[in-house]
């Protein structure tokens, strides 16, 4: 610990600040170790917050903590520090490949570092110009908005989708891109309907790894979606307010229009022609006969009103049986609606299925024809390595052979002259010569053979 002298007696321990004078990490990635500052990690990411709680600085490297990290390359772990910790940096800005900003932002998303996450999807915000690398990058990112851009943009391109990108994508989300296609339904709300439990799950992921400015931007419009779903509501509230007061406007109005009518009618008197239901006129005779003979007029008036109360309830009767049949028709209407969509879904199901089915038969059958090539081609170059040995075994036999007979050839040639060597150091004898088997002279000898 280096002190302050002040005196022969005195010394002062100088005071540590409290927002630079950071305590050391030493990190294990594939056997490499990684010595850093650990308040970055610990001030910007919750998991190693948690993670290095437990772990205590060391007043030595000996003692120092090492933790170990999974799911990191080491040359990745570079990248990370590079941002967190910039060497020799001469700029407020630091400038990042695309291929450095995807691992920034697939370790953030790793290791909870939330703020860079969002810094390393606003620079890859548009440098991801390939759909299908936008859906697999969103994938692994937990960004629905990623996703559905990019299957927008598989749904509304003209060239179709290549197997390789398939692939990539998944055979059962090609299948709904390519029914989607069919039925040229391009809106958002479609694909979301399409696929809804991935973009579910998304962005529930995708909640946990917000940082507090996306919080923030998300509670915002939350709250405007929430109020504008309530001014929606208020003005359906509204609007059907004033279409029931204009209905009960207008029955009002009819009523005592129907009023109006049978008393015109009484007035007049019936007409020749009129033909009257055989109830109704058998109440007037009845009403008739029991007419006393006084008081004619109120006996009428009473008459009156009681028609009129019958014709109101009439009229009152025909509303409701009205209403009753328009809710009917409504319900029937929403019954065969319902109906019809669970048999298009039914049929959509249906199709997926074919299709999958249809896509995986043809994958199967590809790889059975790729794996017959590749077999035909391990038995074509088996069958070359065999006729390759036995053609090396035949040169060489045929060199053994030749060896062999040049060998006993040269063996041949030094027995012959070994025995002529033998046979010109004895003399002759008469019995060879006379049997014609030697010439009658020395071979050592110079002079010429006798004539005959």
């Amino acid at each position: 610990m280096t002190t302050l002298g002040l005196g022969a007696n005195t010394t002062i321990e100088p005071e540590r600040d409290g927002t630079y004078y950071w305590d050391s990490v030493i990190f294990s990635v594939e056997g490499i170790n990684f010595k850093v500052p650990r308040y970055q990690f610990v001030i910007g990411s919750t998991y190693f917050a948690e993670k290095l709680r437990s772990t205590k600085a060391g007043d030595s490297e000996v003692d120092e903590p090492t933790v170990t990290l999974e799911g990191a390359t080491a040359s990745q772990f570079r990248v990370f520090l590079k941002l967190l910790f910039p060497i020799h940096a001469t700029s407020t800005t630091i400038k990042f490949s695309k291929e450095e900003w995807l691992v920034i932002l697939e370790l953030s998303t790793l290791w909870d570092f939330h703020d860079f996450r969002k810094l390393a999807k606003d620079h890859l915000e548009s440098q991801l110009d390939d759909p299908i690398e936008r859906i697999v990058v969103g994938r692994a990112v937990y960004t629905p908005r990623w996703v559905l851009e990019g299957y927008q943009t598989l749904v509304t391109r003209t060239e179709c989708i290549r197997e390789q990108e398939s692939e990539r994508i998944g055979h059962l989300t090609t299948v709904r891109l390519y029914i989607l296609r069919h039925e040229q339904s391009i809106e958002r709300a479609s694909i979301i309907s399409r696929f809804r439990e991935e973009i579910h799950a998304l962005e529930k992921s995708e909640s946990d790894h917000m940082s507090t400015e996306e919080r923030r931007v998300e509670e915002e419009k939350r709250v405007e979606e929430e109020r504008q779903r309530l001014k929606r509501e208020e003005e359906e509230k509204v609007a059907e307010e004033k279409q029931r007061a204009k209905e009960k406007e207008e029955a009002e109005r009819r009523v005592p229009e129907k009023k109006e009518e049978p008393r015109v009618a009484e007035a007049d008197g019936p007409a020749p022609d009129a033909k009257q239901p055989q109830g109704q006129e058998e109440a007037e005779s009845n009403q008739e006969e029991e007419k006393p003979p006084k008081k004619p007029k109120s006996r009428k008036s009473e008459r009156k009103s009681k028609k009129t109360e019958e014709q109101e309830r009439r009229v009152k009767e025909v509303e409701a049986k009205a209403k009753e049949e328009r809710e009917e028709a409504e319900r029937k209407e929403r019954e065969a609606n319902e109906s019809i969509q669970r048999k298009r879904e039914e049929e959509m199901r249906m199709e997926e299925a074919r299709l999958a089915k249809e896509l995986t038969d043809a994958h199967r059958k590809r790889k059975e024809e790729e794996m017959r090539a590749v077999k035909e081609a391990r038995l074509a170059k088996e069958l070359a390595d065999a006729q390759k040995r036995k053609e090396e075994e035949m040169r060489t036999e045929e060199a053994r052979l030749a060896k062999e007979l040049a060998d006993a050839q040269k063996r041949k040639e030094e027995e012959r002259i070994q025995w002529e060597r033998s046979f010109n150091a004895r003399p002759p004898s008469i019995m060879e010569i006379a049997a014609g088997l030697l010439p009658p002279y020395s071979r050592n000898s110079t002079q010429p053979p006798p004539r005959r």
